[in-house]
C-alpha cells in the first residue's frame, strides 16, 4: 500500500493541470494528459517493471511513478501556456487602461 500511494501528491498535480485546462477551454491538453498518465504510462509500466526484476513490486510501483511523471508534465505545461495567456491578458488590458487615460 505504501507503494501504490506514494505518488499521490503529484496525481494532484495533475488533477490540478486538468481542471485549469478545462476552465479556460484547453480541452485537448486535458484529454491528452489523462490519457498519457493511464495509458501511455501506466500500462507499458505495468508490464515493463516487472520483466526488469522488480516482480510484484512492479507492477504496485507503476502507479507512483506514472503519478510522479503525468503530474509533472502536467504543471509544466500548465505554467508555460496558461500563464503565458494570463500575462498576455495583462498587457492587453494594461494597455487598454491606459489608452484610455
Amino acid at each position: 500500500m505504501k507503494i501504490y500511494f506514494f505518488g499521490f501528491v503529484f496525481m494532484s498535480l495533475q488533477f490540478a493541470g486538468q481542471s485549469t485546462f478545462q476552465a479556460v477551454g484547453d480541452a485537448k491538453h486535458a484529454i491528452f494528459f489523462s490519457l498519457l498518465r493511464k495509458v501511455v504510462i501506466v500500462v507499458p509500466l505495468t508490464l515493463l517493471l516487472p520483466r526488469l526484476g522488480l516482480g510484484v513490486i512492479g507492477v504496485f510501483a507503476a502507479e507512483p511513478v506514472s503519478n510522479i511523471i503525468g503530474g509533472i508534465a502536467s504543471y509544466l505545461t500548465m505554467r508555460m501556456t496558461v500563464y503565458k495567456k494570463i500575462r498576455n491578458n495583462e498587457k492587453i488590458t494594461n494597455s487598454k487602461v491606459i489608452d484610455k487615460k
